[in-house]
């Protein structure tokens, strides 16, 4: 029989390690939680949780040799795994030398052999492993944990029965590493090193970014009036500088993180260069976090000229046809006069003499015997005053506006004033990501106000814009843009940007899975919340005011959103095609790192 003797035995369990294999944005970092001093380590999208860590050191001070089955009831180091990503995500749990700790104590101290540290490791269910340590790192288990899930973990340790006199007064320091085995490294082994030839090969591991098109372009052109629900990959279509290859559906590895940002690539241009939106500042992130904010396209909504990215106001007075309006509230009172004043220097109106408070469904006949002029809820600075002249019935009117308005179609397009949006997207760029301009490509952002029906420009008729043709009734997307004065870059005189920034097209919404009224929540453009596109959709002379595609909550392409609605703006931005990657396979736990 073995006399149990004393050792002084310290082992100190309070590090903690998480890395992630090939992906060197994992970083540590520490935060206390409340009083009991519970901490968690956080990677990305993996937590480490110390349950009670400042109390359950495990310190063997004086520690005498055990049975297993002792060892086994001594009170457990706990910690927990906690896995906030959409995907499930592999592991590998580590008992590693801490080199720190060690160096703390001095050059007097000794370790004891490693074949008489025992440990067992457990869940909440069963026993996973007990064994003696047998170098400075030993691997304890390994493992999946489910997306949205929290895996339970108990460390034992103690010195062995069979621990002899070399054991004596020594010392064992460890720590916990947790590797997370995601990131497929492909690109960087094979010497795909920029973000622009590495989506391209990346999903079948092709060998040469010319197979990877040949691929692409083999799959041909997918059924746009269908939403894409699964990950489609990639596909090729025609833009203005060559083939650009999209992605389609519900993507997993179309993830960036760029200038302290998740983006997700919605295509490779025709030059090369990658077109990112912006997804918030975690992979994890939805809703308005994936947003910069809600803000209107335009604060102005009355005149076509405000669907534009820019415009101009070179109006002149127009005394309009007659024409049915109805975007009035017919039970509702408004402000009714026979005669106006005119302020030419700001170009508005304001009703004059006596003022009657009237409803169209009751006194619709009133107001058109006596011609009466109204802008319904206001009196002054009426931007469009209306004359009324005539009835269909209790909820329709035919009027006659009175407005300030562009001359004609090709004045409308005339590039002079910038839309609200453009402003914040601007001051946007210059706040974030002005330090990053030499990796940023100077792209056209397409504001697509090619007229398919209408005259483009009055008030008084309906129009239809390139859009809306294509995506409503044709269901076929292009990439392309047709008008130079629709082509806004920093570098075309016509459409001149101040910074490389804008929005997506509704036609690259169509592209990625998005379908006109129907309801996908499965693609990667979802996020639980609307957001602007740039593609204007119609004119609406019913109602004087401008309809632009949007991004509806449940991921359905809309039309009939108006400029001046408050929507959630996500900012568009084209990376170099020679930017080049450090790290990373697209994936949600491993995003394609800018280098």
């Amino acid at each position: 029989m073995k006399i149990r003797k004393k050792y002084i035995l310290i082992i100190s369990l309070i590090a903690i390690i998480v890395a992630i294999l090939g992906v060197s944005y994992a970083l540590l970092q520490k935060d206390i939680i409340g009083s009991n001093r519970k901490i968690i380590y956080q990677v990305g999208d993996l937590e480490v949780k110390l349950d009670e860590a400042g109390s359950k050191d495990i310190n063997l001070t004086n520690a005498t040799p055990e049975e297993d089955s002792e060892g086994l009831s001594n009170e457990p180091y706990s910690f927990s795994l906690i896995n906030n990503a959409t995907t499930d995500l592999k592991y590998t749990i580590y008992l590693e030398d801490d080199t720190d700790a060690k160096s703390k104590c001095g050059t007097d101290c000794e370790l004891v052999p490693y074949k008489f540290i025992r440990y067992n490791l457990s869940n909440d269910s069963e026993s996973l492993k007990t064994d003696s340590l047998s170098s400075s790192s030993n691997e304890l288990y390994t493992g999946t944990i489910s997306s949205k899930a929290t895996d339970k973990f108990n460390l034992r340790v103690w010195l062995s029965i069979d621990a002899d006199n070399t054991a004596m007064n020594k010392y064992y320091f460890g720590k916990i590493k947790v590797v997370i085995n995601q990131g497929d490294d492909y690109c960087i082994r094979n010497g795909f090193n920029t973000l622009s030839d590495c989506m391209l090969v990346m999903n079948n591991h092709e060998s040469s970014v010319e197979l990877a098109k040949q691929n692409i372009t083999a799959k041909g052109t997918p059924d746009f009036s269908k939403t894409a629900t699964t990950n489609e990959g990639l596909f090729m279509a025609e833009d203005d500088d060559g083939a650009s290859y999209y992605y389609r559906g519900a993507v997993k590895n179309n993830y960036v993180s760029f200038a302290g940002f998740i983006w997700r690539i919605i295509r490779r241009n025709g030059d090369g260069s990658v077109r990112l939106i912006y997804a918030g500042k975690k992979t994890s992130d939805t809703g308005e976090n994936t947003t910069i904010g809600n803000f209107v396209f335009n604060e102005k909504d009355w005149d076509p000229t405000y669907m534009g990215y820019m415009y101009s106001e070179n109006f002149i007075l127009r005394n309009n046809v007659e024409t049915l309006f109805n975007g009035f509230y017919n039970t509702k009172k408004y402000n009714f006069s026979t005669s106006y004043i005119l302020n030419e220097s700001t170009k508005t109106f304001t009703l004059s003499g006596t003022i009657n408070n009237l409803t169209w469904k009751t006194n619709f006949k009133e107001i058109v015997e006596d011609e009466y002029y109204t802008c319904f809820d206001k009196i002054n600075n009426c931007n469009i005053l209306y004359k009324m002249v005539g009835s269909k019935d209790e909820s329709l009117a035919i009027v006659t506006p009175i407005s300030y308005t562009s001359s004609n179609y090709l004045d409308m397009l005339t590039n002079e004033k910038s839309s609200s949006v453009k402003i914040k997207l601007e001051e946007w760029f210059n706040w974030k990501l002005k330090n990053y301009n030499n990796y940023i490509s100077n792209e056209i952002f397409c504001n697509d106000r090619n007229l398919i029906s209408g005259d483009g420009y009055l008030i008084t008729t309906g129009s239809q814009y390139g859009a809306y043709n294509r995506l409503n009734d044709n269901k076929a997307p292009i990439l392309n843009c047709i008008q130079d004065s629709d082509n806004f870059s920093t570098l075309n005189k016509q459409a001149k940007l101040n910074y490389p920034i804008g929005l997506i097209t509704a036609d690259e919404v169509a592209m990625a899975g998005g379908v006109y009224n129907i309801s996908n929540n499965k693609y990667y453009l979802y996020n639980n919340i609307g957001f602007y596109s740039m593609s204007p959709s119609v004119y609406d002379s019913t109602k004087s005011k401008i309809d632009i595609f949007t991004v509806g909550k449940e991921g359905n392409l809309y039309t009939w959103n108006s400029v001046s609605h408050e929507m959630g703006i996500r900012p568009v931005i084209n990376l170099k095609s020679d930017v080049e990657i450090s790290s990373g396979d697209g994936s949600s736990i491993a995003p394609f790192k800018v280098k």
